[in-house]
């Protein structure tokens, strides 16, 4: 098996960083959250297996593993795992293969699986969540498979947004991430730290996670005006998406006027998505969309000669 991996230190580096946001969404919802994980690893493995097999070299990229990993930790702790399986497939084989394999696609592989997910499966998706074990109730998750049905909640940070405008936890509570949510998606501190990790190791950019951060905290001052930005900016899967789904070489833009443009949509559409859709988490369908226009808008700016 091993043998038909094709080895990628940029991609190993991103695993090592997420290590740290498996081990405590672990400790807050279980060790189910492992069975999500390889449970869309699998799943994304065979899926790229099959399409290179009888290709030269024949070999799966380590990214595979990445975006099955990605994918996994944007989905709730109480996902069935035959749902994470299939967000694996989808992120493979519709995010990438079908653009003729690594370094081809044009969309975010781990955020086109969790956006088919999202909306074939919106019970499963944004309903049924867990509260988290608090840094009191060590050792939390770690002797236990998941929680229990009394720590069932249908509550999180957007969701409390849209109904009541209010916030169901503190600004502490959000950074640090004892918050119920996505599997990987509660604790922005980790999420920072693995993002400090990555700009060290230049093994991501720092302009496309500046350009959308700075965007997002604008268009919250100018949509929410009144309510603290930063809370927006760390709660749902903005932070995780701004590190690992933004910075993405391959989706995203190349020159450095593109790369502005870039974080400018993103923040402003999350933000527009957010307030005036159905949808209480915007940044996913934000990140699709400006994918999609972003051939455009570097074809505009190489005519008139920005890059």
């Amino acid at each position: 098996m091993f043998e038909r991996i094709l080895k990628q230190q940029m991609m190993n580096r991103v695993l090592y960083s997420l290590i740290p946001i498996i081990l405590f969404a672990v400790y807050l919802f279980g060790w189910r959250v492992l069975a999500v994980v390889i449970a869309a690893n699998v799943a994304a493995y065979i899926s790229e297996y099959l399409f290179v097999k009888n290709k030269k070299p024949g070999k799966v990229s380590m990214a595979v593993f990445v975006t099955g990993t990605l994918v996994a930790l944007t989905l709730p702790p109480t996902i069935p795992l035959w749902i994470s399986a299939l967000a694996g497939v989808v992120s493979i084989v519709f995010g990438k293969m079908v653009f003729g394999g690594f370094g081809a696609n044009i969309f975010n592989p781990a955020i086109l699986g969790r956006t088919f997910v999202y909306i074939s499966f919106p019970n499963q998706m944004t309903i049924s969540w867990l509260k988290p074990y608090l840094i009191n109730d060590f050792p939390g998750g770690f002797v236990r498979w998941t929680a229990d049905s009394s720590m069932q909640t249908g509550a999180t940070i957007l969701n409390s947004f849209r109904t009541s405008n209010e916030a169901i936890y503190g600004i502490a509570e959000t950074f640090t991430g004892f918050v119920s949510g996505s599997a990987g998606e509660t604790s922005a501190l980790l999420i920072i730290l693995a993002g400090i990790y990555l700009l060290v190791t230049k093994t991501a950019k720092w302009q496309p996670m500046l350009a959308t951060s700075i965007s997002l905290l604008v268009f919250n001052l100018i949509f929410y005006p009144g309510t603290n930005p930063l809370f927006f900016l760390l709660s749902g899967g903005a932070m995780f998406g701004i590190v690992f789904m933004v910075t993405d070489p391959v989706s995203s833009p190349k020159g450095k006027w593109g790369i502005w443009i870039y974080g400018l949509l993103i923040g402003f559409l999350t933000v527009f998505i957010r307030k005036y859709s159905l949808f209480a988490e915007g940044f996913m369908f934000a990140l699709l969309l400006t994918n999609t226009l972003m051939p455009l808008v570097e074809y505009g700016l190489e005519k008139v000669g920005k890059k």
